[in-house]
């Protein structure tokens, strides 16, 4: 089984990467990375002095928050088109007459879907970092008024450290939530188009919900640890939500929702009638 799926994700690859869409998708991702480093700053009040500059983390929280929540989108886009777009072209019967089976080709679109959130998830935490890097200082956070330091580096750098470890899975499950999405439908273009529209409205509903509730959401985990980290990083004193860290919910939260997507779209992929 193993060879043959690495086969179809190979193949799945280059069929990506032929994509006009995704190499468009990956220069608007590090522009906006960019502009939001440069142009939030002064509009959440932090503006440099003689005394004082941009901290490095400070500004890659900037940059990883909307980096991160536009390649949330990007990822379902794609993963909502990779059973579809079989159905679509008419391409899943002659991939169903070659020698593998449904439960192949379902795992080989789940380990592309993987594969494609990692690469989208380290590109998007490379530009971040590589501009605040850049334009920013690393080290600790310092009122200039009256020069007291308000976060030491050590700390900051080890609060961005568990961001990025804990912002993967709820990026992850987008995509398997576009592949559950994916089964609904023959037309790519529906898929793609229904993906995401839930997927924004529940992100705005979301907002409405208490943080008791909020916190049992996909939505909330996504931003949530860079958030904490963007106010840290000004010079906050908020921290993590006691109730989530006891819980992992950054971690339960999010595994929780895909293993509700995967066995639902795998049920439904067995079940067409991909012969009709």
């Amino acid at each position: 089984m193993i060879p043959r799926v690495a086969r179809l994700v190979v193949a799945e690859f280059i069929k990506l990467s032929a994509h006009p869409f995704f190499y468009l998708a990956i220069a608007v991702l590090a522009v906006v990375i960019v502009v939001a480093e440069v142009l939030l700053p002064p509009v959440r009040s932090q503006n440099e002095t003689l005394w004082k500059s941009f901290n490095s983390i400070q500004l890659f929280a900037y940059g990883f928050k909307f980096g991160l929540l536009l390649a949330s989108f990007v990822l379902l886009i794609f993963s909502s088109m990779m059973f579809a777009g079989e159905f679509d072209r008419g391409t899943i019967k002659n991939l169903l007459t070659r020698p593998i089976t449904r439960t192949d080709l379902f795992v080989a679109k789940c380990v592309t879907v993987l594969a494609l959130a990692a690469t989208l998830y380290l590109f998007v935490l490379y530009v971040s970092f590589l501009y605040a890097f850049v334009r920013g200082d690393l080290g600790s956070v310092w009122d200039d008024g009256q020069y007291i330091m308000h976060r030491e580096y050590g700390e900051l750098a080890g609060y961005a450290r568990k961001v990025v470890l804990v912002s993967f899975l709820p990026f992850l499950a987008a995509g398997f939530f576009g592949i559950l999405v994916s089964n609904w439908t023959d037309s790519s273009g529906y898929s793609v188009a229904i993906a995401l529209v839930i997927y924004f409205i529940g992100y705005l509903i979301t907002g409405w919900f208490s943080d008791a509730v909020q916190r049992y959401t996909l939505f909330y985990h996504i931003t949530y640890g860079v958030e904490k980290l963007q106010t840290w990083a000004e010079g906050g004193r908020t921290r993590w939500n006691p109730d989530v860290e006891r819980g992992i919910l950054y971690a339960t939260v999010p595994l929780a929702y895909m293993a509700g997507f995967v066995p639902v779209a795998y049920a439904i992929f067995r079940s067409r009638n991909i012969n009709a």
